[in-house]
């Protein structure tokens, strides 16, 4: 594959290698600084030696050497951008005391808000007029902040430090992992009493962008735009859902278009793609293939700026100022070269961004749109345009499935069959979309549109949200809950890197690649298969103010509740990380044994029996008995007080087993409890 041969691929390659390692080494700071010092050295002495040489015989030492100064560069580059390093940062507070602190902050990025709080992310300046750092969540009531926030606000706030919680439930969404990737360590819930907004203002990028956008919605909202298709403008070119109807987005995910909703690559391309249409009259000449790369980035970045400067804007931004860079260097190995580069340089400043899923979705799309698509498309040269461009079309969109659609599984369990459907109808559409779009948007940040400009727009979009609608009405093409690890989604990569690069060169090797591929894609699914049917265990989730419990044996599960959980999420994620399915339902009895552990729940009925001796005690519902006594004549191994419980009781229960040294787990505060063969 000679694409992988490229010296900068290698280089690259090694530099994330290093990102990664980390993750899992978690070095300190001085050992990063010495690996990297180093190995520098002995490059610059390998450099020296090859330089002088004339046969070269020091040539693989040198690039030896040069592999490990990227690994080294990527591994010091994750320690360095680890912003818990700095003392200031508010993370190492958490542990000083429980109590509300006063804060300093300033509101720099608006999130979508949930059913309760509208959530911004704020840097922190100072904690108790302590000078502090970091990035925080800020949630701010609904129900009791009268105030109107936006970016750039400078606010106080009294109120507690939560740390982001680790996921309560077995296969649960891991929420605080996605925050640490966005530097983002804990979160604070404010209300109007607590707060005070400052005159002054942070005039940051976020700031003005902020503001355009806000001109932008204030003046489509006066040419009298229907709500929903002006919420999916605002998500299309704003890069804003905070307004967008849950029946629309609903729809884009059943049709496998839910990509378009979030500004990222696919947007961003767009635009590359229409402004090389416009500018394509231009003479081919160098002066002008300048003028037409440095109009194409400026008016990207000014796109970066429309959106917000948010993290998969500004990557993809980047990203494809270097394609745009290598189209016009004449040479096909120029846009690898350009691809890797801003690979590098993005990590280089952001490296946790390696860790988020728009950036792995992003880059490998692109990848194989670069790699695959040209050999694709040799297979037939349409002599007519329209059938041409649809071929066009056609290759760009399986090339890019079969980039992401291992990750897809593996992040989102589920496929939407008919999205070859939706990008062909919606490709052409969405090209004129964003043209026209961007166009309007910047006529909307001066003055309200036109009548005849907003009615244009406004039936572009409706006929997307229909074209969309129909699609996702066919329910029986979308595959939902596939269970698919991390070993299955890297062996299916293998394979269809194998068969692509089988189809690109035909002989023994690739052949015997794609075989190899097949097995181990098999064994993986095999092996994940045994795995599930092997395993037993006997789990307490976290339900708030309810009880669930599930005995597994092998792939199938046993669940114990006094409420319907048929559309239970904890219980469907599990199922679907595990490869299980419900086969029976009960409600919950007082007595249950798990192998050789006898378990008694007791409920709010108090009742028991006094001849059984339990190993395992749950406790749900605050039932009223006397605790002391009944641990005293039957001191059962462990007691396990579910999310049921009132919180007074689950504090006298803890109370009372600290001082009888029985070992205590509540469900509320640490999570699920699980008992395994």
């Amino acid at each position: 594959m000679k694409v992988l041969q490229y010296p900068l691929t290698q280089i690259t390659f090694l530099f994330v290698f290093g990102i990664v390692l980390n993750r899992y080494l978690n070095l300190e700071f001085n050992i990063g600084l010495l690996f990297l010092v180093g190995s520098f050295s002995l490059f610059l002495i390998a450099f020296l030696l090859n330089f002088r040489s004339k046969s070269g015989r020091f040539l693989k030492i040198f690039t030896v050497f040069s592999l490990v100064v990227s690994f080294c560069l990527g591994n010091f580059t994750a320690i360095a951008h680890q912003a818990t390093n700095d003392k200031t940062h508010y993370f190492h507070t958490f542990n000083e005391t429980d109590e509300a602190v006063s804060m300093k902050l300033v509101l720099i990025e608006r999130w979508k808000p949930t059913l309760k709080n509208n959530r911004f992310v704020a840097k922190i300046y100072t904690i108790n007029d302590k000078p502090a750092s970091g990035k925080i969540l800020l949630n701010f009531r609904k129900d009791s902040t009268a105030k109107d926030f936006n970016i750039g606000m400078k606010v106080a706030v009294h109120a507690k430090l939560f740390p982001i919680q680790k996921p309560l439930n077995p296969d649960q969404f891991d929420y605080g992992s996605f925050l640490k990737n966005k530097s983002i360590y804990g979160q604070v819930y404010a209300d109007n009493t607590a707060t005070f907004v400052f005159n002054s203002k942070e005039k940051s990028l976020y700031y003005y962008s902020a503001i355009f956008r806000n001109r932008v919605i204030e003046n489509l909202s006066k040419s009298d735009f229907n709500q929903k298709e002006l919420g999916v403008v605002q998500a299309l070119i704003l890069g804003q859902r905070q307004d967008l109807d849950p029946t629309i987005l609903q729809d884009y995910q059943y049709a496998g278009a839910i990509h378009i909703l979030s500004v990222s690559g696919l947007h961003v391309g767009f635009v590359l793609l229409f402004l090389n249409y416009l500018l394509n009259f231009l003479p081919n000449t160098n002066r002008f293939r300048v003028f037409k790369v440095v109009t194409i980035i400026l008016i990207l970045w000014c796109f970066a700026l429309v959106a917000g400067f948010s993290p998969s804007v500004v990557r993809s931004v980047t990203m494809f100022s270097f394609v745009a860079i290598g189209m016009y260097m004449k040479r096909k190995t120029y846009v690898f070269y350009t691809f890797y580069c801003s690979i590098f340089l993005i990590l280089l400043f952001q490296p946790s961004f390696l860790f988020d899923v728009g950036f792995q979705l992003s880059y490998m799309a692109v990848f194989f749109i670069l790699w695959l698509q040209p050999e694709l498309v040799k297979l037939l040269k349409p002599k007519n345009k329209i059938t041409n461009h649809l071929w066009q079309v056609f290759t760009i969109t399986l090339t890019a499935q079969l980039g992401t659609m291992p990750l897809s599984l593996y992040y989102f369990h589920q496929f939407p069959g008919l999205f070859f459907v939706t990008n062909l109808l919606i490709m052409f559409l969405m090209t004129l979309i964003m043209g026209v779009g961007l166009l309007f948007v910047l006529i909307a940040f001066f003055t309200k549109l036109p009548a005849m400009a907003a009615d244009i727009l406004e039936k572009l979009i409706w006929l997307l949200n229909l074209i969309i609608e129909k699609i996702a009405s066919y329910e029986s093409f979308i595959f939902k809950n596939i269970s698919f690890d991390f070993w299955m989604m890297a062996t299916c990569y293998l394979l269809v890197f194998a068969i692509g690069w089988f189809f690109i060169r035909r002989n023994f090797r690739t052949t015997a690649l794609v075989l190899i591929a097949i097995l181990l894609f098999q064994m993986s699914c095999f092996s994940f298969d045994i795995s599930s049917r092997n395993k037993e265990e006997w789990i307490v989730f976290q339900e708030r103010n309810s009880s669930l419990f599930l005995e597994r044996r092998g792939n199938e599960v046993v669940v114990f509740s006094n409420k319907d959980v048929s559309e239970n999420r904890n219980l469907q994620s599990f199922n679907v990380a595990n490869g299980t399915s419900v086969k029976e339902l009960y409600e919950i009895p007082n007595l249950m044994y798990f192998h050789d552990k006898k378990i008694l729940v007791l409920d709010s009925s108090s009742v028991f029996s006094s001849l059984i001796k339990p190993d395992i005690l749950v406790i749900t519902q605050s039932p009223k008995i006397n605790f002391e006594r009944f641990f005293n004549n039957y001191k059962p191994e462990i007691v396990i007080v579910d999310a049921s419980n009132y919180r007074n009781v689950v504090e006298h229960i803890q109370k009372i087993c600290d001082k009888q040294k029985i070992p205590f787990h509540a469900v509320a505060e640490k999570g699920f409890y699980r008992i395994e063969k």
